[in-house]
């Protein structure tokens, strides 16, 4: 064998191992991007509930401070 038969055989597998190392690298940026959308989802529903708690809190807060503000009212005197 001639050294450019060499060369040229030693240059294909070069190419072959990164092209080899290039899928690699881009299944497991696939499957990082495929992870990341499943937590933004997550993190979605997560901001989705907290809000809804939140909301019902504030009602229920509401709700007894109306309660408390009605039964603190000075009563007058001939209702006593």
């Amino acid at each position: 064998m001639n050294k450019r038969m060499k060369k040229k055989r030693e240059l294909i597998e070069q190419v072959q191992g990164t092209k080899e190392a290039v899928d690699i690298a881009l299944n497991i940026i696939n499957s990082l991007l495929d992870e990341n959308a499943k937590q933004a989802n997550e993190i979605a529903e997560l901001r989705s509930t907290v809000e809804r708690n939140a909301q019902a809190t504030n009602s229920r807060f509401d709700k007894i401070e109306k309660q408390v503000a009605n039964s603190n009212t000075k009563k007058p005197f001939w209702k006593r």
